[in-house]
């Protein structure tokens, strides 16, 4: 979830918990006859992710509904889209949280949002490679990509019944996003050069430090740590534990 102001964010929870809550409800009460109602429950789950992914961008615009006012800031920031190549909308919105994120399904309706916390702290050079390495999100499909495999995850979930089967399919689930993330940062090398998302990676550190025994509980996160995305970089050797 993008930041925003914190009403904002529980307002769109509890909207999505509601519509959730209802799509279940419905499903149920459609099943002909009790022993239809897991099957009932799987579809409903799979009609919930497909709202929930499809409507990100219309969430995001609740979300951080005006641009930011920052005239200096966005002439900054026209500057460095100018200098590289970007097929995506970026919106940049006034939040103190250093922060950049891609929602939409399709590439075609995809955005990237940018606080002006973040733009503020980077570099010419590492906005460039933030800005890049969400493209490289949109160019290579990995939101669609999550949602598939968040589709087949329900429908596995559902078909097998096991819990063992269940959470190796949540750890590969998690594996698939680190997946991306280093799919995404070599992207952002191929779009503005290594240099550009090196940079990126190293400022994001410098906001976001993590100690070296991050790296060992990073198989239960979906994001691998940044001296592991650098380093997968610089060597070209991804590890996704």
């Amino acid at each position: 979830m993008i930041p925003s102001h914190w009403f904002r964010r529980i307002v769109l929870v509890l909207f999505f918990m509601e519509v959730g809550g209802g799509i279940l409800w419905v499903a149920t009460r459609l099943a002909p006859d009790p022993a239809y109602k897991p099957f009932m429950q799987t579809v409903a789950g799979l009609i919930f992710l497909f709202g929930f992914y499809a409507s990100a961008p219309l969430a995001a615009r609740f979300l951080a509904p005006v641009a930011s006012t920052d005239g200096p800031l966005q002439r900054r920031l026209a500057g460095v889209l100018a200098s590289m190549p970007v097929g995506s909308p970026v919106y940049l919105y006034d939040h103190a949280d250093q922060q950049a994120n891609t929602v939409g399904l399709g590439q075609h309706h995809s955005r990237i949002y940018l606080t002006s916390g973040l733009v503020r702290r980077l570099s010419d050079p590492g906005l460039r490679g933030v800005i890049a390495h969400e493209e490289s999100h949109v160019a290579e499909r990995h939101i669609l990509g999550t949602f598939a495999y968040a589709s087949c995850f329900t429908l596995g979930s559902y078909g097998t019944n096991n819990n063992t089967v269940f959470l190796a399919g949540f750890l590969i689930f998690l594996a698939l996003r680190r997946y991306f993330e280093y799919r995404a940062d070599a992207g952002a090398a191929a779009r503005v050069g290594k240099a550009d998302a090196l940079a990126a990676l190293h400022e994001l550190h410098e906001i976001y430090p993590s100690r070296p025994w991050h790296r060992w509980i990073s198989v239960l996160t979906a994001y691998p740590t940044l001296p592991m995305r650098i380093r997968a970089l610089e060597t070209g050797r991804m590890t996704l534990v």
